[in-house]
């Protein structure tokens, strides 16, 4: 393991709080409104032993299609809102479920690796790692700076996030894993000049869990959970576009298998 720079003696207690609100509000069935077809979709019970089993109740997880059949490609997706009153709460959030025919630790690969972000976003122009404050294979924390440029915007979104992994209760390949961001700023950013061709979006909360599969090893359940503040995006809009982005994530990675 290499751990670049300090952590301060809060770090590990932070980043604690941080993956137990992602995974408590990912599983919190009660604060979501699915869609149309997924309201269709969880009715025929398939997805019962799966779509918000506690990760502390089971560590795998039953798939709820086999390979091939037609359920395989449906992609679960959910909107809601955080109850608290802080900072973004007026912001909707998206939640999104699906089948990837990838192991678990090969996707949290590819999820952690900067140098990898353009294979499944299309509107990526690059994510670069500005610190690595823990790395070893169970456990990563890092500050990213990623960049993207949406067709017809005309201008550059970054996000500035710390980024940070770790398996789930009961071990990665047994579990899963769990992979949080959240929007940081540096105190020299607000000294830096602005740059009119770039729009600073935050991520209030970013969350992946990507869940191990009862008795299929390269396959696996992956939850997205996302809560966006952009500038530029109307609130009446940011709904809307979240739910079509959630979908076209989870295909651009089903994409790569």
């Amino acid at each position: 393991s290499r751990a670049i720079g300090n952590r301060a003696p809060l770090a590990e207690a932070a980043m604690s709080a941080l993956v137990k609100t992602g995974l408590d509000a990912a599983m919190d069935e009660g604060m979501w409104t699915a869609n149309g077809p997924t309201s269709k979709i969880l009715k025929t019970g398939a997805w019962d032993g799966t779509a918000f089993v506690s990760y502390g109740k089971a560590r795998s997880v039953p798939c709820p299609h086999p390979r091939g059949a037609k359920g395989e490609s449906d992609v679960l997706v959910w909107s809601g809102s955080f109850s608290h009153k802080y900072y973004g709460y007026d912001l909707p959030a998206i939640r999104c479920e699906a089948i990837v025919n990838m192991s678990p630790k090969a996707l949290v690969d590819l999820l952690m690796d900067s140098n990898r972000v353009k294979e499944y976003n299309k509107m990526s122009i690059g994510r670069d790692d500005i610190a690595v404050l823990h790395e070893e294979e169970k456990c990563v924390t890092k500050v990213c700076v990623g960049r993207s440029k949406p067709p017809m915007l005309g201008k550059i979104l970054q996000l500035k996030s710390l980024i940070h992994m770790e398996e789930l209760p009961g071990g990665g390949q047994e579990a899963g894993y769990v992979i949080i961001s959240r929007a940081v700023a540096h105190s020299d950013d607000a000294e830096a000049a602005e740059d009119p061709k770039v729009i600073h979006s935050e991520m209030l909360m970013g969350l992946n869990v990507i869940r191990a599969v009862e008795g299929e090893p390269d396959r696996c359940i992956l939850i997205n959970l996302n809560h966006l503040r952009s500038p530029m995006i109307p609130m009446m809009m940011a709904k809307r576009l979240g739910l079509s982005a959630a979908v076209n994530f989870i295909n651009d990675i089903r994409a790569l298998c």
